[in-house]
This record gives C-alpha cells, sequence and structure tokens, in this order.
C-alpha cells in the first residue's frame, strides 16, 4: 500500500517537497540533513587558498554554533579539495569544535549533487561553477577570479543578487555567516539566482532598459 501513501503527500507544498529533496540528497552524500551548509571548493589548481578559507569559515561557523542551544551541530561545511591532496591531508585533521559538522572530500566527480544539497558555495569565478550554482539557486561566495577570463563573473554575480567577492578569508567567512543565519536574505538570493540561470534573463534585462529608457523619454517631453 505504498502508492497511497505517495498519492497523499504529493499534495503537500513544492518548497517542502524541495527540502525532503536536499535531505534525501544529503543522506545519500553522507550529510547532516536540515542544518545550512555551506560547500568550499578549491580551484584546480592547487593554491593554498583553500586551507585559509575552510579554516576560517569553520571557525567562525563553530562559533556561531556553539553559542546556540543545540546539543548537536548547527552548520555544516563541506570542503571538496579536488586534487589538492596537502589541503586534503591539512583540513582532515583539523579539530573544529561541535558547532560544526565538517566533512573534507579530495576529488569528486559528483559535484552537482554537493552543489544541490547545499545552502551556499565559497568557489572561486569559474563559469561553469557559476552556471551551475544559478542552476541550482546557490547564493556564490568568490573567493578568486582569472584576471581577464573569469573577472567579468563577479560583477554578473553580484549585479544578479546572488552572491558577492572577497579574496580574504576572514570576510568570506563573516559573509557567509551572516547569510547563513539570515533565511529571508537566503531565500532572495536563491530567487535571484534562479533568475539568473534562466536564459532569458538577459532579453528581459534588455527589455527593461529598453522600457526605463522610453519612460524616462517620456517623461521629459510631457514635462518640456
Amino acid at each position: 500500500g505504498g502508492a497511497k501513501q505517495t498519492s497523499q503527500k504529493s499534495s503537500s507544498s513544492p518548497t517542502v517537497a524541495k527540502v525532503n529533496a536536499k535531505d534525501a540528497l544529503r543522506a545519500e552524500l553522507g550529510l547532516k540533513p536540515s542544518i545550512p551548509t555551506v560547500l568550499v571548493v578549491g580551484g584546480g589548481d592547487g593554491m593554498g587558498g583553500i586551507i585559509k578559507q575552510a579554516k576560517s569559515l569553520g571557525s567562525k561557523l563553530n562559533a556561531d554554533g556553539t553559542s546556540s542551544e543545540e546539543e548537536e551541530a548547527s552548520y555544516q561545511m563541506v570542503v571538496i579539495c579536488g586534487k589538492n591532496e596537502k589541503a586534503q591531508s591539512t583540513l582532515s585533521s583539523q579539530e573544529w569544535g561541535s558547532g560544526v559538522s565538517v566533512e573534507i572530500k579530495g576529488f569528486v566527480n559528483n559535484m552537482d549533487e554537493y552543489m544541490r544539497a547545499s545552502d551556499a558555495i565559497v568557489t572561486k569565478a569559474g563559469p561553469g561553477t557559476i552556471a551551475e550554482a544559478s542552476i541550482c539557486g546557490l547564493p556564490c561566495m568568490l573567493s578568486s577570479f582569472l584576471p581577464g577570463q573569469e573577472e567579468g563573473n563577479v560583477p554578473y554575480v553580484e549585479d544578479s543578487g546572488f552572491g558577492t567577492y572577497s579574496g580574504d578569508p576572514k570576510v568570506i567567512a563573516d559573509k557567509v555567516s551572516t547569510w547563513l543565519a539570515s533565511p529571508d536574505l537566503m531565500q532572495e538570493m536563491k530567487a535571484n539566482a534562479l533568475k539568473a540561470a534562466r536564459p532569458s534573463a538577459t532579453l528581459d534585462i534588455a527589455k527593461d532598459l529598453a522600457e526605463m529608457v522610453f519612460e524616462h523619454k517620456k517623461k521629459q517631453v510631457s514635462s518640456a
């Protein structure tokens, strides 16, 4: 009689279904369900930046989490080091504290699943990651960019309203901590990310600008 139950469940709101899908995915990935989760992704270049970023963010989230009444960790951080073995071993031996639950991974080939299971991402401004993040509705804390080819992605994310840039691990930690503590802000950034993922978004912008110019001209004419 399992079929009957599912038909009743499907009448619940889509947001609830989405949340449950996220928790189900977390369970599959061996992550804790239903606590704010941030994904930290290293650049493929094996730069040391991810160690500092993860340590800074981990200690901030631990402090945030320890100050709450919960017995369990209040926050979760998943760090994907890629092929950076030094980062993986350094971070794996780190003591994080009880306020934050931390998972350290090396190279994974299911990055999209980790993105869908998270509430925010710290990443370099690679176009592939940003495109994927916006499809997943994932607020982006951009931690670095390659001059020239990735530079334009920073204003794109900031102007679209689903993230910001800082190369400073302390600023990154403070920003992400603020985001995770504000469900309304997260909801707004998530909506902005999904909006930015629509291919028609750029056309909409062009149309809005045209209408604004038109309205502005009309005003000028009527006030002349």
